[in-house]
């Protein structure tokens, strides 16, 4: 049964790796870095550490029964909902597990969000697409040139959300 929790940020030395492995299995064919896993783990390791410590970013746990099988790692400002990660292991995908994340989402997420923010890199063909499917737009690219910019109302991926749900 999947099921979706917030991370205790506590925990975050204690699982750190294992969502890292998600995220550099499925990077690994998407965008490898060519740096070293070890290299890669330091640095999203740093990253995600100091983030964690601001209130308003959070990772949502993606399990089933109890085994983490994905991760959703985002933050929000004022009116903002940044998307900064969404990763599942690869024999989850395609079987409705994003759809269900957005429901949790949905119910869980500060009210006063007006937009969706997130980026896919340029060669991750199958998050651009879900991106546009989910009503944000392309607006460019990001500074280092490997990753698209996306942006969109928070209401329109609601109703992507809703739709999908109907049908």
């Amino acid at each position: 049964m999947i099921a979706f929790e917030f991370l205790n940020k506590l925990e975050f030395p204690v699982i750190s790796i294992e969502i890292f492995n998600i995220l550099a299995d499925n990077m690994k064919v998407i965008a490898p870095t060519g740096n070293s896993r070890e290299d890669d783990y330091k640095c999203w390791h740093d990253a995600v550490s100091s983030g964690l410590q601001r209130e308003e970013r959070q990772i949502i746990l993606i399990k089933d029964n109890d085994k983490i099988i994905g991760f959703f790692q985002y933050y929000t400002n004022t009116d903002t909902l940044m998307m900064e990660e969404i990763q599942f292991k690869t024999e989850y995908k395609g079987k409705g597990i994003f759809r269900e994340l957005y429901g949790f989402v949905f119910l869980n997420i500060k009210t006063d969000v007006k937009f969706v923010e997130a980026y896919a890199n340029i060669n991750n063909v199958k998050s651009i697409g879900i991106l546009e499917k989910c009503g944000l737009s392309n607006i460019g690219l990001n500074k280092n040139g490997r990753s698209y910019h996306f942006k969109g109302k928070y209401e329109d991926l609601k109703k992507w959300y809703e739709k999908r749900s109907r049908d």
